[in-house]
């Protein structure tokens, strides 16, 4: 008596509280019956005991299938703690058939439920099946569906398994699958994430897992070894000489072009220019600045390895960039420009600091153009704040040369000068040095 008196208070709180989620049965009785087996199904699926829920979720699914889409939703994560928690492969196997059921009844049951969660289903039958080489096209037919009803909106990861099942498909001979198809693939895996990826930067959110998930696909395709030189320049590169602008084509022709070593043409530079105003990265600036360096075109290489700079937040990297750009600028003849960009590529990475220093005392040592001729002393001065930099970078042969050209005792005594005196070099150098003497003298 006890037990009936708790289900009818449990069926009366549940009448007043879920009448709204739930279709219960007009007809008195089975209307109570229905209750009646929802509260015994709820109450052990809420207190986690779900093999005793079973009984009842097939007597719910049986006579009541249209009851709430509750129904389903906790019948699906009753049976599928049963496929994570067993070790028994038939157990694991029936629930789940069981898991897939539940979806198709759902579907079958409800108006638009399909195309609610048809993208769930395609993960979950994923995980239940990517091993059994017999289910590839049936799990090939269900994530087609997925795309078809939700594109974009489907849920995030719903691309990195596509693109897994395709790598498993195309290696298995039960199954047709073309290369045109496995683009198409990649093609819809990479809209959709790209569109994941623009949503979280405009809400201000860290597109890191989905940048995570583009890397892989694109590392799929790759590793399938689908795309060489060939298909790029006759089949993409057209494509793109016609419409320069389709941001999409351009990111394409950039991942494949690189990952198949077609980067020496024009195509592939326009191409990454365009991928890198879209989804702007370290590597590709770098790759960029490179390129255009190699090209001798230095004001875009300088600019692009400042843009890469300033995209990273390792110092290594950003180190190796702004090395860079003090290469760029002291080929330009820039040379404060160059010190400048040096000394900051040292302060971020300090293992740089040997180069960098070196690198601003060569460049003291070339600047003749500083050299007024008209002290001696003045104008070898020069030598001495190369000599510096070099002792800052550990250099001793370039130390030695650079302290063979220090003027000679003679001439500072002729000027009026002695050893230890402070000189200010000037032109573009402006360090102070303390005076010394040649070597040899």
């Amino acid at each position: 008596m006890r037990l009936k008196a708790l289900i009818i208070f449990a069926v009366i709180a549940l009448s007043t509280s879920v009448s709204a989620q739930f279709n219960w049965p007009e007809d008195p009785a089975q209307r109570s019956e229905a209750q009646t087996l929802w509260t015994l199904f709820d109450d052990n699926y809420r207190q986690g005991s779900y093999d005793a829920a079973k009984p009842h979720l097939e007597k719910l699914l049986e006579k009541f299938p249209k009851l709430s889409t509750s129904l389903y939703i906790n019948g699906i994560k009753v049976w599928d703690e049963t496929f994570e928690n067993s070790k028994d492969e038939a157990v694991k196997a029936k629930a789940a058939e069981k898991v897939m059921k539940l979806y198709d009844m759902r579907f079958a049951n409800f108006d638009g439920q399909e195309k609610e969660v048809i993208d769930r289903k395609a993960i979950d039958a994923f995980k239940y099946y990517y091993r059994d080489a017999q289910k590839t096209q049936m799990l090939l037919d269900v994530f087609k569906r997925a795309y078809e009803l939700k594109g974009v909106d489907a849920f995030y990861p719903l691309g990195r398994y596509y693109m897994q099942l395709a790598v498993l498909a195309f290696a298995r001979d039960n199954v047709q699958i073309s290369k045109e198809e496995i683009l198409s693939i990649y093609d819809q895996c990479t809209k959709h994430i790209d569109h994941e990826i623009a949503q979280a930067k405009a809400s201000n959110k860290s597109p890191k897992r989905y940048e995570q998930i583009k890397a892989f696909i694109d590392e799929k395709l790759a590793d399938m070894k689908l795309i060489d030189c060939d298909f790029i320049v006759n089949k993409l590169v057209p494509e793109f000489k016609a419409n320069p602008n389709d941001a999409e084509l351009a990111n394409k022709i950039f991942v494949f072009a690189y990952d198949g070593g077609c980067t020496d043409t024009e195509w592939f530079v326009q191409a990454a220019e365009s991928y890198f105003a879209n989804s702007p990265q370290y590597g590709v600036g770098y790759l960029l600045g490179v390129k255009f360096g190699a090209e001798k075109e230095y004001e875009k290489s300088k600019e692009y390895f400042k843009k890469a700079a300033e995209l990273t937040e390792d110092n290594t990297d950003k180190g190796k960039a702004l090395k860079q750009v003090a290469a760029t600028e002291r080929i330009n003849g820039n040379y404060v420009e160059a010190r400048k960009y040096a000394l900051e590529a040292a302060e971020v990475d300090p293992t740089l600091k040997p180069e960098m220093m070196e690198l601003i005392g060569d460049m003291v040592m070339a600047s003749t153009q500083c050299d007024k001729k008209v002290s001696q002393v003045e104008d070898r001065a020069r030598y001495i704040a190369a000599y510096d930099y070099y002792a800052a970078a550990g250099n001793a042969t370039k130390m030695a040369q650079a302290k063979a050209q220090f003027p000679t005792i003679s001439d500072i005594f002729t000027e009026n000068k002695k050893e230890g005196d402070s000189m200010t070099v000037g032109c573009w150098i402006q360090k102070t040095v303390k005076l010394q003497r040649r070597p040899d003298q």
